[in-house]
């Protein structure tokens, strides 16, 4: 073979072994590693609920998310998340729970929502400092120790609040069906939990927001967007 052709031939072994440009030899054959959020996506795939119209109740949506955790013997830990807000600041949140909720849990998850959501200002006067109601330490801020333990008797009274109030029976329409619910209504703030076959719905705010919003389940894909091109 002449030179030209041993030339033509180390190029096309060059080409093989190169692939596309940028890429370095052997990517194309390694696996990418896999998105964890697509991951929980793909194991959540299904319908989850939303507040039809949320401008026509005075809601504007300020998030939806995957959140919790693995562990299949807690319906709550792997939950789909849209997050709400009044005009007048207050939470309501529609959650949508992977799997069902075993009637002796219902109660469980029920008072913790409402316990969250009677918690939330206190969370956000953690995440978003204030002036100080008291002298500050000699390092400028108020003393943490102290700070922490009145947030934690705050929450035990919130907790001994909500569990203090019987549940009601209720119903929730969804999907323009009126459903059996499970709710608890503390101050002006409603939890209610509704069970939609192999899922579990809790919705959670104003009481008189909860007992008039319109509440649908769609695929949990069009509500995050078209799928990112790989």
């Amino acid at each position: 073979m002449d030179d030209v052709g041993h030339e033509a031939e180390r190029g096309t072994a060059d080409e093989q072994g190169r692939g596309t440009a940028g890429e370095h030899p052997g990517d194309q054959a390694r696996p990418r590693p896999r998105d964890p959020v697509d991951a929980r996506l793909a194991r959540f795939s299904g319908v989850v609920g939303e507040v039809v119209d949320p401008l026509m109740w005075g809601l504007d949506l300020e998030d939806e998310a995957l959140t919790g955790y693995d562990d299949e013997a807690d319906p709550t830990s792997d939950r789909f998340v849209r997050s709400y807000r009044t005009f007048a600041r207050e939470a309501f949140e529609v959650e949508t729970l992977r799997t069902a909720v075993a009637a002796d849990a219902v109660e469980d998850v029920v008072r913790a929502a409402a316990s969250g959501a009677l918690a939330a200002p206190l969370h956000a006067d953690i995440s978003a400092p204030v002036e100080p109601d008291h002298d500050p330490t000699p390092h400028g801020t108020t003393d943490f120790a102290d700070d922490f333990a009145d947030y934690r008797s705050a929450m035990r009274a919130i907790v001994t609040e909500v569990d203090a109030v019987p549940l009601e029976p209720a119903e929730l329409a969804v999907d323009g069906t009126t459903l059996p619910a499970t709710r608890v209504r503390v101050r002006e703030v409603t939890a209610v939990h509704v069970p939609l076959g192999d899922r579990g719905l809790v919705v959670t705010g104003p009481s008189d927001l909860v007992e008039r919003v319109v509440v649908v389940t769609r695929p949990i894909r069009s509500l995050l967007g078209a799928p990112r091109r790989r």
